[in-house]
């Protein structure tokens, strides 16, 4: 997502790096509170529901990741899974910022130590974010464990989806979308899956799923 020249500085500099978290925190409140937003839930459910609860899997898309923090401000304890590499460490940052919680690990970093981790938050009642194609993608497939942990230890996995009318498109793996100020966002909410015993066909289901809620 950042190029190399100025990961390396992102890296090797305190100063840099807090710059760049402080900036970016700063024009996304500015994106979020200039623009409006519309949220479409399913019939089953709402902020009110989901609050009621115990424990839940949220699962949208990595390029959708800069407006999660404000899509989630209403609901309780929630937790945001993010890679510990330097792109990670400034979303981690960031997030941290907007005051919510973060587990840190990835596929290929801290996998055993985020997963337990996370199985300890939904069984204490609380809510986990996880980018199902992140963090190295290939984009809008799923490559987590979201769908197994969400049937094994019985909790609704929700899908979720946004698009604004304006925005930037980053020039990474996942296309990052960042909201240009003043901007018309949605926010879809799809139904908790049913998942069956087949891994693989849950894995399915979820991408389908959360392309279909992508808002046109």
């Amino acid at each position: 997502m950042i190029k190399k020249g100025f990961k390396k500085f992102l890296k090797n500099s305190d100063l840099i790096h807090n710059l760049s978290v402080n900036l970016l925190f700063l024009y996304l409140k500015a994106a979020y509170y200039t623009s409006k937003w519309e949220f479409i839930w399913p019939q089953n459910l709402d902020k009110e529901k989901i609050n009621q609860l115990d424990g839940a899997l949220f699962a949208l898309w990595h390029n959708r990741l800069a407006f999660g923090m404000y899509i989630f401000r209403e609901i309780n304890e929630v937790y945001a899974l993010a890679s510990p590499h330097t792109d990670g460490k400034l979303i981690t940052d960031i997030i941290k910022k907007m005051q919510f919680g973060v587990i840190e690990g990835s596929t290929n970093r801290n996998p055993t130590g985020a997963l337990k981790e996370i199985i300890s938050k939904i069984n204490s009642g609380k809510n986990v974010v996880i980018t199902p194609d992140g963090p190295r993608g290939p984009i809008y497939k799923v490559n987590s464990s979201i769908t197994r942990l969400a049937k094994k230890f019985n909790k609704p996995l929700i899908p979720l989806s946004c698009a604004a009318d304006k925005y930037y498109e980053l020039k990474s793996w996942d296309r990052m979308i960042i909201p240009k100020l003043f901007s018309k966002i949605t926010v879809c909410f799809g139904s908790p899956l049913n998942l069956q015993e087949n891994e693989e066909a849950n894995d399915t289901l979820l991408e389908q799923t959360l392309n279909q809620l992508a808002p046109k």
